[in-house]
This record gives structure tokens, sequence and C-alpha cells, in this order.
């Protein structure tokens, strides 16, 4: 890609990351209607993903990747099987969520909200940009369904990889706030709870706030397997730091 239009894009991003950033807070201030807010979110965040997407894509060159310490290849091991744990997992949950019959505002078809959210678990271990586009659609119509809105947060959470510093922190921001946005939605949800534990382990190198979403995770009756996954995150954290 040209580096001028790179540099373009990154600029784009910038915008975008800090549009979605002043728009939570502004929500929370109360400064911003419920409509318009879901309207501006909506639209920043499908923008900001045809951008990251351009972005990857332009830098698709190979390019050489310092190795990671162990600990690290931990908790990327514990993203990866997370997230594997909780598709299968949400399989069984979605048909409990929205039964044939109930409505979503709008008086779109749950039918519909099921059938993407089928096609993103699918997705996500093939195809990230095509999972973030099923979310989107999700989040298009029923915009606090807590699923979409936890895996889209995660998704934009692994995009700050490679990114620059600032960058980084400010996808991060916009990350976590989403994730918390779907534990309000739903409080019982363990899944992002489970995320913000990996988040501030793996990305903010914040073991205590780590171990502290853990046990919320915990504490919201996870799967089996995800309790487990869980379980020996927070026993790497103790080992890790000596503890």
């Amino acid at each position: 890609m040209n580096p001028d239009r790179l540099a373009e894009l990154e600029e784009e991003r910038r915008f975008l990351l800090t549009s979605l950033t002043d728009l939570e807070r502004e929500r929370g201030a109360g400064d911003v209607e419920d409509a318009d807010y879901h309207s501006l979110r909506d639209g920043y965040t499908a923008r900001a993903a045809t951008v990251l997407r351009a972005i990857q894509e332009g830098q698709s060159t190979s390019v050489s990747v310092p190795p990671r310490d162990w600990k690290r290849v931990v908790l990327v091991a514990l993203t990866v099987l997370l997230v594997a744990v909780a598709a299968g997992w949400f399989v069984a949950r979605s048909s409990g969520q929205r039964l044939p019959g109930d409505t979503l505002s709008g008086g779109t078809s749950p039918n519909q909200v099921a059938a993407l959210l089928s096609e993103a678990r699918l997705l996500l271990s093939s195809d990230v940009a095509a999972a973030s586009d099923r979310y989107l659609a999700v989040l298009s119509i029923d915009p606090d369904n807590p699923e979409a809105r936890t895996y889209q947060a995660w998704l934009l959470a692994i995009s700050s990889r490679g990114q620059n510093a600032a960058d980084a922190a400010a996808t991060i921001a916009v990350a976590k706030a989403a994730l918390l946005r779907a534990i309000e939605v739903d409080p019982d949800f363990a899944d992002p709870h489970c995320f913000l534990a990996v988040i501030a382990a793996d990305f903010e190198s914040d073991v205590a706030e780590a171990r502290v979403r853990a046990q919320e995770c915990l504490d919201h009756d996870p799967p089996a397997d995800m309790r487990g996954l869980i379980a020996d995150f927070v026993g790497d954290l103790s080992t890790t730091t000596g503890s």
C-alpha cells in the first residue's frame, strides 16, 4: 500500500478511536441521548472496523516479529482457548437467549440475530474480519446484545497488537468500555469479565486487576471448561508474580 495512504488510514483510525472514547464519556456524563449514542457508536465502530481491516491488509507484507516471552505465550494460548470454549458454549446457550416468537426492537426476527451470531462463532478462528462484520450486523439490530458486544470488543482489543503505544492504549480503552457495557446489559454473563482479566494481564500488565476480573469471571458461573481455564490462568498469574 502507498505509504501516504497508509498514513491517512492510521490518522482516521486515531480519529475514530478518539471519537468512540469521547462518545462513551459523554454518554456516562448524560450529555448524549441514547438514540444518538447508538447511532453514532455504530457508525464509528463500523468505520473503524473497515479502516482497521484496510490497515492490516496494507501491512500484510512480511514483518519480522520479535519472539515473546513464555509468560505472554501462556496468556495468548489461554485467550485462544477461552474463545474456542465460549464459542462452543454459545451454540447451546443462544437458544435460551431468544426463542422463536420473541421480539426485538423494530420487529426484526430473532432468527436473523441467531443466524448472524452462529456465523460469527464459526468465523472467529478463521476470519476475524468476517466475524467482526457479523457482530456489527447483530449490533445494528440489537444494540445491546451481550454476546455481540463482548466479542466485538474482544476483536477490537486484539486489533491493538502492533499499534503504537498511544493508539493501542486508545483501542484498549474503547474495548474495555464496551465490555463494561456488556456487563451492565447482562450482569450474569461471565465472558466480559473473563476478557477483562486477559486484557489486564496480557495488554496492560496489571496482575492485580487481572486477578480481580478473573475472580469475577469465576463468580459468574462460566461453563465448566472455561472455569478450568480461568482457574489455571489465576494460577499462572500467581506463579508469574512469585506469590
